[in-house]
């Protein structure tokens, strides 16, 4: 999985040397599809340049973190042991785990741990997924703090079923009145729909398209994104340069995992990607602090990690 990741990496990088213009918001789905046509073929000749030109990649993985992250995920699966025709298991999850002060990726599993069958599907950047609720403190409630709401702001859970009617006038409904950093600790789904609502999901979406999120479509642009049902989804990959912006008040370094890239006349040619202000710093910052009430207080309380490691999510 390491070895995928750095080939991926150092693809891009060269890419990026050659000029190609990287694109992550659509207007279509034709122009989506026209966009990775060129993508796939600019891709498939560098890597070939990759294999063929002599670099020397260093990258920022660490072994000991990847055999941590490799063994968690083994570890949380050992009892789904069906496998399908090749051998492979059928329940799969990948990670990735970025240090949040350089920003660069130290870890990335792209499945569980398999014997003899070859690591063709690298999971944690090559198969988005459905984000679930990880996705609303990306496209509803930083970008509501940044829009008018406070952490104190009482707003309605309201009935999802209702909202999703046609022609409904989502500021009609009613629901028990929550606090917007009481909603975030329970995650409650009426709560990110009406907050989404009022802020739009153009407001929202727009958070993604700035972080790079190859995988957002035209379609993915109403209410049910809010609660994470998107066309396509994102990669763990993604979703770790996004939550490491959060830690990092705001500011949004694309993830990757190399240090430097030295060509065959002993030229570093790696540029490191510049930080983009995604976020306003005093909106992370309060983001991350409402986060912490999810792990000590909130859904995520039964970890235990309450007193024992600083943690938000």
């Amino acid at each position: 999985y390491v070895e995928t990741y750095v080939i991926h990496c150092a693809t891009k990088e060269i890419m990026k040397q050659k000029g190609f213009e990287f694109k992550y918001d659509f207007s279509s789905t034709s122009e989506k599809e026209k966009y990775q046509e060129e993508y796939d073929k600019m891709y498939a000749e560098c890597k070939r340049t990759l294999y063929s030109a002599g670099y020397h990649i260093y990258t920022s993985i660490d072994p000991d973190v990847q055999k941590q992250l490799q063994s968690s995920v083994d570890n949380a699966l050992s009892g789904y042991t069906e496998k399908d025709k090749n051998g492979i298991y059928k329940t799969q999850a990948s990670g990735t785990c970025i240090d949040n002060d350089t920003g660069k990726v130290v870890a990335i599993v792209g499945g569980r741990e398999q014997k003899n069958i070859g690591y063709t599907l690298n999971r944690a950047f090559q198969s988005p997924r459905q984000p679930g609720s990880s996705i609303k403190p990306l496209i509803v409630y930083t970008p509501a703090l940044e829009n008018g709401y406070t952490s104190e702001t009482r707003i309605p859970n309201i009935d999802i079923d209702a909202a999703k009617q046609k022609g409904v006038d989502v500021k009609s409904l009613s629901g028990e009145r929550l606090e917007l950093r009481n909603a975030v600790e329970r995650s409650k789904n009426g709560v990110a729909w009406y907050i989404y609502d009022d802020i739009t999901p153009d407001v929202g979406m727009a958070y993604l398209t700035q972080m790079r999120f190859a995988s957002v479509q035209a379609a993915d642009y109403y209410p049910a994104t809010s609660l994470g049902g998107f066309t396509t989804g994102m990669t763990t990959e993604e979703m770790a340069g996004a939550y490491a912006a959060l830690s990092d008040r705001g500011q949004y370094r694309e993830p990757t995992c190399i240090i430097k890239m030295i060509n065959n006349q002993g030229e570093d040619i790696f540029e490191d990607y510049e930080s983009v202000q995604v976020y306003q710093e005093s909106s992370a910052v309060l983001m991350t602090d409402i986060l912490k009430g999810v792990v000590t207080k909130g859904t995520a309380a039964s970890m235990g990690w309450s007193g024992n490691i600083e943690a938000a999510g």
